[in-house]
């Protein structure tokens, strides 16, 4: 039986400040066993006295957590600068709380030396008064070390906040302090992403990611990313984007526009209006400060990238051009190209060289008022053809071109070139079939008075001008509609947003991209829209060509007989029933094929649709007609 050993309130405060430097004592041990302090066997303490004891051993036991994380962690590069920054604050508490344990050390040694006690004698209880503070301290940094395990950067800072919003003054005071230590490197990496678009990120703590392998041309698009994890939770997503788009907005000004005058700006500007920079330091706990130097960093780089654009590298003249060439808005151009172009493009495809027709769209635009345009503009304007399948004609594969570079290829990626193109194909295509039936009008104009003394044609002939007339006015209430209601209105739209209420480049590639959707959907060359109706579209365009080649068959036949009237020869009797019965079988299948289109456009409740069909259908012919087939048919 082990003999009990009486231990003085002198030897347990020895012992005590041993434990407050992680070291056991004489009487009391750490046990790693319970992970807690016990006595050594034998010793005898009154309760109270034993309750007094282990809750001051805690202090030792917090210490040994905090003193060992920041030991391991204080130069590991896994833990970030964040996550150093931590160890320094920790360490610099811990610093404080060894000037108090050689206080209370040299007061237990006095103590023991005189051997005596006096009213201001260390006793327990006055021990845990004089570690009151540090204790709560060490229990906050216990929490911190638990918390950030595993954690870096943005998300680090985030725990520990999220740790702030506390009712007691005291956390809420020291984790706020703590804070502004710990967030340091990252406000010092905000402050040159925002002001000079450097990314300073060695251990990819920062809510911005670079990506070193994307090429310059990509720059915008793909070079820089966000890290969701790494976003700070006290800082919002919309004011997360201006950063992420100011520090891109610098880049690009830099690498992609070749311009470095903004940052000098920032250097040299000592105003404070809107419209220039005064650097501010950035620091946890100024959040309305940060808010609005972020927002005005976010102006001004904002509106000199635009201007950058819209000066230097002409953005909205290469809008304009588009418009003008590739979506036909050049109406004087266009119809002399087609005029030239016509005998060729009427050739199979594997007849076509593209050297020839570069050289017709050169003549072409030195023939019109397209020779006053920026030569910089014209240049870049081009022919392309389309891979060739077999029987191609040189109209299916001819289209016109658009080269674009950094840095308005941004504006102009390959995605939105490639709905530009399918854009002029349509509209080639409507161009085409529109220039066909003006030449079949004219030529059956004038048929009709020249082939007066035929009167056996004179039916037939009068039957080509009304079906060629329907055709017309079905292709041109199509083109106002495209060109109007369609090109013209959104172009309405888009222009008013850059020029009026576009913010940064990404608001630009936003709006260019919704114009392009509208372009595409409304005419039907995308979406629900296109499934639906862009088959019966073309249908309808096959339907008006085969139908010129009907009438060239009429006309040539006309021709023919009136050689052979004044020749006195015989007529070809079955050559033009013939000729009538594909005449009255195209006319009919072209209606059919407008009625099959009309059904569809009368069940949408889009407005401009309707307003299409009811143009389309003008006085209810075609409703008529069909209430009529419907009767036949009962």
């Amino acid at each position: 039986m082990t003999e009990a050993v009486y231990v003085s309130e002198g030897d347990l405060l020895r012992d005590l400040i041993f434990l407050f430097q992680g070291i056991d004592g004489q009487y009391i041990r750490y046990d790693t066993d319970i992970n807690d302090h016990v006595f050594i066997p034998g010793i005898q303490v009154s309760p109270s006295i034993t309750n007094m004891v282990f809750k001051l051993a805690d202090i030792g036991w917090l210490y040994t957590k905090v003193r060992n994380f920041v030991n391991d962690n204080m130069d590991s590069p896994t833990i970030g600068l964040v996550g150093q920054s931590l160890c320094a604050a920790l360490q610099q508490e811990l610093t404080e709380y060894y000037k108090l344990i050689a206080i209370l050390e040299a007061q237990v040694e006095k103590q023991m030396i005189n051997n005596q006690v006096t009213n201001q004698s260390l006793t327990l209880k006055k021990l845990m008064m004089w570690t009151l503070d540090c204790n709560q301290k060490l229990r906050l940094m216990s929490v911190l070390v638990d918390v950030c395990q595993g954690q870096k950067g943005g998300a680090l800072i985030s725990s520990i906040h999220n740790y702030t919003k506390h009712g007691d003054p005291f956390i809420k005071d020291y984790l706020t302090k703590m804070l502004q230590i710990v967030s340091k490197p990252f406000y010092e990496m905000l402050e040159r992403w925002v002001y000079e678009g450097e990314l300073d990120d060695p251990y990819e703590e920062f809510f911005v990611a670079c990506d070193r392998t994307v090429p310059e041309e990509e720059l915008w698009q793909s070079k820089y990313t966000m890290r969701e994890d790494m976003l700070p939770t006290f800082l919002s997503k919309e004011l997360a984007h201006k950063i992420f788009s100011i520090g891109k907005s610098l880049n690009f000004i830099r690498y992609s526009c070749h311009e470095d005058t903004l940052a000098e700006q920032y250097d040299t500007s000592t105003a404070t209006t809107s419209n220039t920079l005064d650097k501010q330091p950035f620091k946890y706990g100024e959040t309305e400060k940060v808010d609005k130097s972020i927002e005005v960093a976010y102006t001004v780089t904002s509106k000199a990238l635009l201007n950058l654009l819209k000066t230097k590298y002409k953005l909205m003249d290469h809008l304009k051009a588009l418009k003008r060439y590739l979506l036909l808005g050049q109406g004087d151009f266009i119809q002399y190209l087609m005029d030239i172009l016509w005998v060729n493009l009427s050739k199979p495809a594997n007849t076509l060289f593209r050297h020839n027709l570069t050289g017709i769209l050169e003549t072409a635009i030195r023939s019109c008022n397209a020779q006053y345009d920026d030569p910089q503009i014209l240049n870049r304007l081009d022919v392309r053809l389309m891979e060739i399948q077999k029987d191609d004609l040189g109209w299916d594969v001819f289209s016109l071109d658009y080269h674009v570079d950094a840095p308005i290829n941004t504006v102009f990626s390959p995605t939105a070139m490639h709905q530009y193109l399918e854009a002029f194909n349509f509209l080639w295509r409507l161009k085409r079939v529109e220039y066909t039936l003006a030449a079949a009008w004219r030529l059956w104009v004038k048929a009709s008075r020249e082939f007066t003394h035929l009167p056996e044609l004179h039916q037939d002939i009068q039957f080509a001008q009304l079906t060629i007339q329907r055709m017309i006015h079905f292709i041109y209430q199509l083109q106002h509609y495209v060109l109007f209601e369609v090109l013209e209105c959104s172009w309405d739209k888009l222009e008013t947003f850059i020029e009026h209420k576009s913010v940064d480049l990404d608001s630009i590639i936003a709006a260019h991209n919704n114009y392009l959707k509208e372009i595409t959907e409304k005419g039907f060359l995308t979406g629900p829209k296109q499934e639906a109706l862009a088959g019966k579209l073309s249908s309808i365009f096959d339907c008006i060509l085969q139908y010129n080649i009907v009438l060239e068959y009429l006309y040539k036949y006309a021709t023919q007989e009136s050689l052979r009237r004044s020749g006195r020869g015989l007529s070809d009797v079955e050559k033009m029933n013939k000729i009538r019965k594909r005449h009255e079988d195209m006319e009919d299948h072209f209606t059919m094929q407008v009625l099959g289109f009309l059904d569809v456009l009368k069940s949408y409740h889009d407005e401009d649709l309707r307003s299409l069909s009811t143009r389309l259908d003008y006085n209810d012919f075609y409703t008529k007609f069909n209430e009529v087939s419907q009767n036949i048919n009962l």
